[in-house]
């Protein structure tokens, strides 16, 4: 049977971290293993995380969430590498759902789910979050649902560091600028909790990077161009 690897970077998400792990580990089909990268946490998150057993907690210093990302990408054994962000919970289907996709497309590199957004109680909209998708059920780019085959990364490359809030945009912008196969499915396995200090919540970290990411994809449109 295919296995999967869960990646999982940390960062202050001590309020969220053992629910997110607990979402990956209670799988119909359970991952090989679920990996936790650290990124400089001061928070009882990585204690939480130990308190756990059964994962596997690799500590950086602070370098973003792609730097995390790619530190769990090089650590899997995984023949499959699903990401989860601390915010965010799998759906009980999720990883089987994922393997059963990739395996009936071998040629698919990767497969992508849909998600949905939905706010905390109690809790601020924050100023990224577009309003028009919360709790809708939508097909998204992001880490979480994202199912990828390991050797994609030997091909594309793992996330860019020098990117904090976007590193996973510019790296599935450049997937598909491959032109590489992939598969989506039509089900939702992944709840985006919203709230205030989500990782993604820096709006004019964010809107930087989003013209940075812009302008490498206009100039790799201009060097392709005949």
């Amino acid at each position: 049977m295919t296995t999967i690897s869960v990646v999982i970077p940390l960062h202050e998400g001590e309020r969220f971290i053992a629910e997110a792990i607990a979402s990956a580990r209670d799988q119909d089909h359970p991952p090989r293993e679920v990996i936790v990268v650290d990124d400089g946490s001061t928070d009882a998150g990585p204690s939480i995380v130990e308190a756990i057993g059964g994962v596997v907690l690799l500590r950086q210093d602070p370098r973003g969430p792609g730097a995390a990302r790619n530190r769990g990408i090089e650590a899997a054994t995984g023949e499959l590498i699903a990401f989860l962000d601390q915010d965010d919970l799998l759906r009980p289907a999720a990883l089987r759902r994922h393997r059963e996709t990739l395996d009936a497309h071998p040629e698919a590199m990767l497969s992508v789910c849909r998600q949905r957004f939905a706010v905390l109680d109690g809790e601020v909209v924050p100023e990224w979050q577009r309003l028009d998708l919360l709790d809708r059920e939508t097909i998204a780019w992001t880490p979480s649902c994202l199912c990828i085959r390991r050797e994609t990364f030997r091909r594309i490359g793992l996330f860019d560091e020098s990117l904090h809030a976007t590193s996973d945009l510019l790296w599935c912008r450049e997937y598909r600028g491959h032109g590489l196969p992939f598969v989506e499915l039509e089900e939702t396995l992944v709840d985006r909790r919203v709230h205030a200090r989500c990782q993604s919540a820096d709006g004019a970290t964010i809107r930087r990077e989003m013209l940075e990411v812009f302008r490498r994809a206009a100039a790799s449109r201009r060097r392709e161009a005949p």
